[in-house]
């Protein structure tokens, strides 16, 4: 739970930028042992790309729209068919299990949607979900 509020934090301001610049945040300790941090390079997570359920939280879990794609063909494609409206609902992107801030920097370019590297993990347990490209907006989940 400290983790999804720290991506919180990190987040509330991010929709004021098309872009979110982005430096290496792990110190050499963590990358020699490979660990992924919860936010920065590389962003590793256990979820993977696949189809989900439309459901509704029992709580409205963020004051913010959130996204979360992979750095897969099938998240990429989702995000170009879902562009405007996350535009419109000014979601922030979460990306995950991407190794490189070309790709991120690339996708944040083409698709002027502010983008986060972030481990999943922890807000995935708490919405009970394996998979993405998602979105959560208020109490809704949805792909």
């Amino acid at each position: 739970m400290i983790r999804i509020l720290l991506l919180l934090l990190v987040t509330l301001n991010a929709y004021s930028i098309d872009v979110i610049p982005l430096s290496l945040s792990q110190d050499d300790a963590s990358l020699k042992l490979g660990l992924s941090s919860p936010i920065g390079i590389p962003a590793k997570s256990k979820a993977t790309v696949g189809k989900i359920t439309h459901k509704i939280l029992d709580a409205n879990l963020f004051n913010i729209n959130l996204f979360v794609i992979g750095a897969d063909k099938m998240s990429i494609a989702w995000l170009e068919q879902h562009q405007a409206q996350l535009k419109s609902i000014q979601a922030i992107g979460f990306i995950t299990n991407v190794s490189n801030f070309e790709t991120i920097i690339a996708l944040q370019e083409k698709f002027k949607l502010p983008l986060l590297p972030v481990n999943v993990d922890p807000l995935f347990d708490y919405i009970h979900e394996k998979h993405y490209p998602l979105v959560i907006a208020k109490r809704d989940v949805w792909q």
